[in-house]
């Protein structure tokens, strides 16, 4: 038997071979192997020893030196002695020890293995990081997968559709259609952020005027709609429920804040006004009334022994309190029974105008009260006790008595006009110039 890969070069006792695997499991090559190297004349020598799967130490020391390329042959029989078998022996279960050894490696090992087959290195995956086959007979492409993996292991735990949404806690809205628009009235699908008005910021929608039975369920943005069915210039929101083809509507007023509900009779919108604490007033009995700008007249604030005069939207103005729309108007007590008030346009030109005072305990007028237009926008309002005298009928009549201050558990209730550039009014005003579309034409 002889080993001749690749070629060899000597220098001295040092031999050097290319391409050579001197170290290779059961190649047979040891110390006392003669190497022939095939010169002209052929040198022999003898391994000393092995440096490496390119490097060996021969002896005698070449003379001269063998160049690199050089042909060669080692004797791996050529002794047959019990010391030359006792080495080829050791030699081969050392090699079948280095393929055992790397074997129980990539038999126990949880990574990528690498071990050496005849020289050769070779990577494979160690066994424990394989995963199991079980049921399945195929892990490589899955194709034979009969158990289904749990979502622990990245799967669902099912082998259905409905099954897995089951287990990954999915409900029916899993399955369902998404809105192809903000307008689609597709049954069944899934809302988007917008749809008929919901969660997004309204823009100009429909006028409350061409609205219809068709009209569908959902918020509407609509700038100035409302002069002509409301007799309001100003932005709406409307809300629609339509129940099939008799929709009812809540509209509500940006600026004005008031409320409206309007019925389709399949033809025409009928409108109905919503009263609140936007377009109310308590009399000071407790009973509403309809309120606009409106100013509560006292004694004195230091004096007033209710609570509730400045409740509701209204703040104090001298001898008296004012709502929101009143708001720059003042009252001022000028003698017993006599106050005035200033920074209005008057009296409300439709509507009520004054009431009395009323006994909060449900025991009706507790006094006359009358108000005059002054120079300046000056009204000035008077309170009179009442007194009653018999007429030449033999009727009782009530007329006024001494002038009296306002009962300290009391208040007179006055409702106003306010002129075109009241703080309200400039207010609303400016609120309407964001939306130029409000504006009646």
């Amino acid at each position: 038997m002889i080993y001749t890969t690749g070629t060899i070069a000597i220098s001295g006792n040092t031999l050097t071979g290319t391409g050579t695997n001197f170290t290779a499991a059961g190649s047979l090559i040891r110390n006392g192997c003669t190497v022939i190297a095939l010169t002209s004349p052929a040198q022999v020598f003898q391994i000393t020893a092995i440096g490496g799967a390119t490097s060996l130490t021969v002896t005698p020391a070449a003379s001269p030196a063998i160049p690199a390329g050089t042909k060669y042959s080692i004797l791996l029989s050529d002794s047959l002695s019990v010391d030359g078998l006792a080495q080829d022996i050791a030699e081969t279960f050392t090699m079948y020890q280095r393929y055992m050894s790397g074997f129980a490696d990539v038999m126990n090992g949880a990574t990528d293995v690498t071990i050496t087959i005849n020289g050769v290195a070779v990577t494979v995956p160690g066994q424990k990081s394989l995963a199991k086959k079980g049921a399945n007979n195929d892990i490589t492409s899955l194709s034979g997968l009969t158990t289904a993996l749990s979502v622990g292991q990245g799967g669902t735990g099912a082998k259905t559709a409905a099954d897995a949404r089951t287990n990954l806690g999915l409900g029916s809205a899993a399955t369902a259609d998404v809105q192809t628009g903000s307008s689609d009235t597709t049954s069944g699908r899934a809302l988007t952020v917008g749809a008929f008005g919901l969660g997004d910021i309204l823009t100009a929608g429909p006028g409350i005027s061409t609205m219809g039975a068709a009209t569908p369920s959902g918020f509407y943005g609509s700038y100035g709609d409302g002069y002509g069915e409301l007799g309001i210039a100003d932005n709406l929101t409307t809300l629609v429920i339509n129940r099939g083809n008799r929709p009812t509507r809540i509209h509500q007023s940006y600026t004005n804040r008031r409320t409206w509900f309007s019925y389709y009779s399949g033809s025409a919108w009928t409108y109905h006004e919503a009263y609140t604490t936007g377009n109310t007033t308590k009399a000071s009995d407790g009973t509403l009334k309809a309120a606009s700008p409106v100013a509560r007249i006292v004694t004195s604030q230091e004096q007033n022994q209710r609570t509730d005069v400045a409740e509701d939207g209204f703040s104090w103005c001298g001898c008296g309190t004012a709502n929101e729309e009143a708001e720059g108007v003042h009252v001022s007590r000028i003698d017993v029974g006599v106050y005035t008030l200033t920074g209005s346009a008057g009296l409300a030109s439709s509507g009520w105008q004054l009431l009395p005072p009323m006994d909060p305990g449900g025991m009706g007028e507790l006094g006359i009260v009358e108000a005059e237009d002054g120079d300046n926008g000056v009204l000035t309002i008077r309170l009179f006790k009442r007194k009653y005298i018999l007429s030449d009928d033999g009727e009782m009549v009530k007329t006024k008595g001494a002038p009296i201050d306002v009962p300290l558990n009391s208040w007179i209730d006055v409702r106003l006009d306010m002129p075109e550039d009241s703080i309200w009014k400039t207010k609303v005003s400016a609120a309407s110039m964001d939306n130029p579309d409000s504006q009646p034409e």
